[in-house]
């Protein structure tokens, strides 16, 4: 027999069959059958089933060539990354990904490898694949997508990690200043008085924001702020081990505890310490923003805030359906997601971080 393709957006062997007549035999609406058949969770178990035995009865499947030329929506989102090997962007990844597939969307995922230029190669991209929504981790802080990418401006958008100078758009960040408060004053209260910070680029509000929290609990603890013992460099594991290096190549003048800005400077440091024959926590205390994604497998293990990588990619995700759908509790909010500390062996909690 010959598929032929309907005008309802499916096909069937021997015979045309629509959307509408899946609904009339099974009873419901057509919007309950298209949500049957992409697997919302909104629809009765008895209901799907019911609706899928048609379907399959009938050899029914979706054109979603001609849906999308119906609805002018491709069922798709896009996601933008500095890089996947990071673990804070993968897992922000695997939340936003399973939540848009259990609303029928697909995500396209481009990775910029730090590069302003790809960035803007990766908008371009999405954009004319007719991607329906954006979420973007941007580096750097530049203003200029919507100069350089016009079509932008019109597309739903969500930021998260890093805020952009004059890009009016929902944003989705960490409380930076708080999340270092608490490590740093947890740091001081173990009697660490000579604690550094490694931090990545300050052209980032990540960067700055994280520099900024270090600097103020510093002095809320009553210390004195001091350059020496500041490092910023990448966010990469090779910046958190130069970083170590330079800090600890002067043993009269190394600090006695560190603070790292991303669980990738952390990795860093760990590797650093090892090399140095410095000991966690009995030469230096430890401390890091946020966990690695390996972070069982460390030791000692690191003390860090909890993990928000979940929440932070579920609140993006819901952002930006909202956009999409056009709902009027939709707008250009931002919204900054607070973690709290998650002891571990590595600041000299050993007896606290054994009973948890």
């Amino acid at each position: 027999m010959n598929r032929r393709v309907d005008s309802g957006g499916g096909s069937s062997e021997g015979t045309s069959i629509r959307l509408e007549d899946i609904a009339r035999e099974s009873g419901v609406s057509i919007k309950t059958v298209s949500r049957a058949i992409h697997n919302h969770p909104d629809v009765n178990v008895a209901t799907r089933a019911r609706i899928m035995k048609i379907v399959d009865m009938h050899h029914y499947s979706p054109n979603w060539a001609a849906q999308s030329l119906r609805s002018r929506k491709t069922q798709t989102i896009g996601f933008i990354v500095p890089n996947i090997t990071n673990g804070f962007f993968g897992q922000v990844g695997i939340a936003l990904d399973e939540f848009f597939r259990r609303n029928s969307y697909g995500t396209l995922i481009c990775f910029t490898s730090n590069s302003h230029e790809i960035e803007i190669e990766s908008l371009n991209s999405l954009i004319g694949k007719n991607v329906d929504g954006i979420v973007f981790a941007p580096v750097g802080g530049a203003g200029d997508y919507f100069n350089k990418v016009p079509r932008l401006a019109r597309k739903p958008l969500v930021i998260i990690d890093n805020a952009c100078k004059d890009i009016d758009a929902a944003y989705v960040l960490h409380d930076n200043r708080h999340g270092v408060g608490l490590l740093v004053e947890h740091l001081f209260s173990h009697g660490h008085r000579k604690i550094a910070c490694v931090t990545g680029p300050i052209e980032e509000t990540s960067g700055a924001e994280r520099l900024k929290g270090y600097r103020e609990a510093i002095e809320r603890c009553g210390l004195r702020y001091e350059e020496s013992l500041v490092r910023v460099t990448n966010w990469e594991i090779n910046g958190g081990d130069v970083a170590v290096h330079e800090l600890f190549n002067n043993p009269a003048k190394r600090p006695t505890a560190v603070f790292f800005a991303n669980s990738q400077l952390l990795l860093g440091g760990y590797k650093a310490f090892n090399s140095l024959k410095i000991a966690i926590p009995s030469d230096v205390a430890v401390v890091s923003f946020d966990p690695p994604y390996v972070i069982d497998s460390l030791v000692p293990r690191p003390t860090t805030l909890d993990s928000f990588e979940e929440r932070i990619g579920l609140t993006a995700a819901r952002f930006l359906l909202d956009l999409i759908e056009g709902k009027k509790s939709a707008g250009k909010k931002t919204v900054r997601i607070r973690g709290s500390l998650r002891l571990g062996l590595s600041c000299g909690c050993q007896e606290t971080a054994r009973g948890h």
